[in-house]
């Protein structure tokens, strides 16, 4: 089988979704089908295929329908920047995806939502098409704002045309899929909420190579700390919605309290230097340190006594069950699909999000009584063992393949689903176009115009009425 992986994000540079991807890719290879990855690369502006040396460069279509998309012709596009700057986005990706390629697979995984309904919008032949939501764009683009504007309420975003764009993207992306994967049953209502019609929703939790995350943790541990004190520790990106301002909040409190422990955050986001100057101001430099971006977290984690996972919103991180299979029950913000991951007290331990008070106290528990650190960490690597296979996930997703395909051939006992109405998805804006229209004016670009025109479909055009918000 040729499968194409594919997001819209940036492709090794996403943490989880990368993990994800190239986890599944690499499985799925040794299971004998043929995997290719499609994502984006930052550094060059590129679409590209992983391995295969075959990119598009995204800034010629870029410049070519920035000046197009003006706010007299489009008003809607211009309701915020946040909006223009995805959906110009969105077409300039769904222009590189149409000349890359997606007639030579047999199915199709999209990775994020946007990913979904670009690559339904441009296909000229029906694939099938599996989509994986890893998180809640609406709800995450909430918390990216609030981390702007610390006074903004979830009510008066709700408010804002940006909110209301997202969720119905999303929306698209739903109706847009065959088959949806999601790995909680948390993420698994938001999408029902979308108007999921006829696409069946399989909860399938993330896995690991249990093999593979051992051998890796039997390497020397890139930290080291002092003697005598307990290593608490989280790992990921440094960005609001992470809340490891939440966990530095917390540590601040518990450090009137203990003074037995070192804290290791690992990662790098845009708040770094916002977060060292939190700790600096608790007066906690010498206590709470920051490695930068870890090759090797397993290992890592070898040296850890505590994890915590304060996320504001989080899906199934895979940190957390990195942590569980380092023999540590991780400690995880109440939110989201975190709470699925552990049984309190068990295999891991929940607090209320954003509630640094909460997490304190939780954390100077754990570091007072080792029995319950041991007993606990000792069930979280059994749990994780039977219950985050890689085989697993892998297993379940091939599964997930064969059920699209039997919709595509009229096997199954869900019809290959059109979640659009009739006439729906030809809707066309007043001076709306295709960009060969354009392209073909430009001399030095009609190789690219060409190669669109082959590419997409013939009544493809820009902007999409389907996105045209009213203020």
């Amino acid at each position: 089988m040729k499968i194409l992986l594919v997001t819209y994000w940036g492709l090794t540079n996403m943490g989880g979704i990368w993990t994800y991807m190239k986890q599944l890719a690499d499985k799925l290879n040794e299971y004998g089908h043929e995997v290719t990855l499609m994502g984006s690369r930052a550094e060059d502006h590129t679409l590209y295929l992983l391995d295969q040396g075959t990119f598009f460069d995204k800034k010629t279509l870029y410049n070519v329908l920035l000046p197009q998309l003006d706010k007299d012709r489009f008003p809607h596009l211009h309701l915020e920047h946040g909006i223009f700057s995805f959906e110009l986005g969105r077409y300039v990706f769904e222009g590189g995806a149409a000349v890359l390629g997606l007639e030579k697979y047999d199915v199709i995984h999209a990775q994020d939502p946007i990913s979904a309904y670009a690559l339904r919008r441009i296909m000229k032949v029906r694939k099938p098409l599996v989509s994986s939501f890893h998180g809640a764009l609406a709800y995450e683009s909430y918390f990216e704002y609030k981390g702007l504007e610390p006074a903004l309420t979830r009510k008066e975003y709700e408010k804002r045309a940006i909110w209301r764009y997202f969720r119905r993207l999303e929306g698209m992306g739903v109706r847009s899929s065959d088959l949806i994967l999601v790995s909680s049953d948390w993420i698994a209502r938001l999408v029902n909420r979308q108007d999921a019609g006829e696409a069946p929703i399989r909860i399938l939790p993330y896995g690991i190579d249990v093999k593979q995350y051992d051998a890796k943790a039997a390497l020397p541990a890139p930290l080291k700390f002092g003697d005598g004190l307990k290593v608490i520790m989280y790992a990921g990106r440094l960005e609001y919605i992470k809340g490891v301002h939440v966990l530095i909040a917390a540590l601040a409190i518990l450090q009137h309290s203990r003074q037995d422990w070192v804290c290791a955050i690992s990662g790098i986001g845009s708040l770094t230097e916002e977060l060292q100057a939190q700790v600096l101001d608790q007066g906690m430099q010498g206590r709470v340190f920051f490695t930068g971006k870890m090759d090797n977290i397993p290992a890592a984690l070898t040296a850890a006594d505590i994890y915590v996972q304060p996320s504001l919103q989080d899906t199934q991180p895979f940190s957390v069950t990195e942590a569980q299979l380092a023999g540590i029950a991780p400690v995880v913000a109440g939110t989201a699909g975190m709470p699925e991951m552990v049984q309190q007290g068990v295999t891991g331990f929940v607090v209320p999000a954003e509630d640094s008070m909460a997490l304190a106290v939780q954390l100077e528990q754990l570091l007072q009584d080792d029995e319950l650190r041991l007993r606990t960490g000792k069930q979280a690597r059994s749990w994780a063992e039977h219950n985050r296979t890689l085989d697993g996930m892998a297993a379940g997703t091939l599964k997930a393949y064969h059920e699209a395909l039997s919709m595509q051939h009229g096997q199954s006992s869900y019809p290959a689903p059109r979640r659009f109405n009739k006439g729906e998805g030809r809707i066309r804006l007043p001076q709306a176009f295709h960009p060969a229209d354009i392209l073909e004016h430009m001399p030095p670009d009609r190789p690219l115009a060409h190669a669109l025109r082959e590419g997409l479909p013939q009544d493809y055009c820009i902007p999409d009425a389907q996105m045209a918000l009213k203020e």
